[in-house]
């Protein structure tokens, strides 16, 4: 990053190998450009550059894989915060991986579709070949509120969005925030730049995963406020929501 501030809403600079485990994305406090860089043995962590705001309050989009946050406690300091600082968690769903570091922020609300409610809690693993060889075990995790479909949220200066995308899990959700469309799991860059739906192994329904992308595309096709797609396990797609549109085209 630099001190010339940011080129667009979006300003996304990828450098490294792809992430193999989710870094969250820091959203807030007052907008700016987001610049997506590698961590090793972390994944792609999103880092949002604040503009000057009396408001200090961050919002982050799930929470990572490691249990000691160092990654985005990191990523906070350098802005002058610090864990109390982050008042809000939005989980795209509720595998372990995107969940570690909640206890870190013990100020933040969490919130997640109603539907995901035993995977966040642990009743469930949320389905997928490779999840049932497992047994569910509580992870000591209580929402703090529940989501729906469709609602639409205060944020500080954003209203977010949010969307249903079951498949990957029974509650796996897509934040709009801004310019930003967070998908978590329910989706990934592939190697061609296309974008792909989430692996079929850790999925609950590789079928209804795909069902709900079409949906999604559909929903959000004539939508041209949204520049980015952001994945938790590949770097964002920049051409707005013509790479859903794309995907579902070919579904």
């Amino acid at each position: 990053m630099d001190d010339r501030g940011p080129r667009s809403n979006c300003d996304f600079d990828c450098r490294g190998g792809r992430g193999r485990s989710p870094v969250p994305n820091l959203a807030g406090p007052a907008g700016g450009s987001e610049n997506k860089r590698h961590v090793p043995r972390q994944g792609w962590v999103g880092e949002r550059r604040p503009r000057a705001t009396s408001d200090r309050e961050v919002a982050l989009v799930d929470a990572g894989n490691d249990v000691q946050g160092k990654a985005l406690l990191a990523a906070l300091s350098r802005r002058g915060l610090g864990p109390d600082d982050v008042k809000v968690i939005l989980l795209t769903h509720g595998h372990r991986d995107h969940m570690a570091g909640i206890a870190k922020f013990q100020k933040a609300q969490v919130m997640a579709l109603a539907a995901e409610v035993d995977v966040v809690e642990g009743r469930s693993s949320g389905g997928g070949p490779i999840l049932r060889f497992g047994s569910p075990r509580p992870t000591g995790i209580r929402l703090s509120r529940t989501l729906q479909d469709g609602e639409v949220m205060p944020l500080g200066p954003y209203l977010v969005r949010v969307f249903a995308v079951p498949g990957h899990t029974p509650g796996s959700a897509a934040y709009a925030i801004g310019e930003n469309l967070f998908m978590g799991d329910s989706a990934n860059q592939s190697k061609d730049g296309r974008l792909k739906a989430a692996p079929w192994v850790f999925s609950k329904s590789a079928a209804q995963n795909r069902k709900s992308l079409v949906e999604l595309a559909r929903r959000l096709a004539s939508d041209s406020s949204i520049k980015t797609l952001v994945f938790a396990h590949s770097a964002p797609l920049e051409r707005g929501v013509a790479p859903l549109v794309e995907f579902a085209s070919r579904c």
